[in-house]
């Protein structure tokens, strides 16, 4: 018990500093003039949530994601980052982990995981910034949600491959 438990934390601390590196440096432009950008660090927090179940993918997907925007002098987003991001991690992890789920089921998830993502960034948004940016970034944040699936799919048959079986058991 105690060996399956430290692993468990030593994995969500090496995947919420995965999310947080990621999320900060490997980005891809979106066209068009607001300068926005889909970074993987989505991708990552679905391939936590494949390896570790929901709460411990939602503990790393949160600090991990909110972490990234401290130190990307975005501290605005902070807050919101940490719940909307644990609930991904979290909403995912509880569908995925443990189970022989198909690249089909992992799309489902991985979509309903985006999901939460917009309409929590749309929420969290409205009630700070209002309905104008709101309506601005709800393109961005699709293309950031499907970015964040397409990379999770690749992911997730890594995840399957590198870290043994046994250590995903729930």
């Amino acid at each position: 018990m105690q060996n399956k438990l430290t692993r468990k934390l030593v994995l969500s601390g090496l995947f919420a500093a995965l999310i947080c590196v990621v999320t900060l440096f490997l980005k891809f432009p979106v066209p068009g003039p607001s300068g926005a950008y889909v970074n993987a660090g989505d991708g990552v927090i679905y391939a936590a949530a494949l390896a570790l179940g929901g709460p411990w993918a939602a503990a790393a997907a949160g600090i991990g994601s909110m972490l990234a925007d401290l130190l990307a002098g975005v501290p605005v987003y902070a807050p919101a980052t940490l719940v909307i991001k644990a609930l991904m991690g979290l909403v995912v992890g509880a569908a995925l982990h443990g189970r022989k789920a198909g690249w089909l089921r992992m799309l489902l998830f991985m979509v309903k995981g985006s999901a939460v993502l917009t309409v929590g960034y749309g929420l969290y948004e409205l009630f700070v910034f209002g309905m104008a940016v709101t309506c601005a970034s709800l393109p961005y944040n699709l293309i950031q949600a499907a970015g964040g699936v397409l990379i999770g799919l690749v992911l997730a048959l890594v995840v399957r491959r590198v870290i043994p079986e046994s250590w995903m058991e729930a």
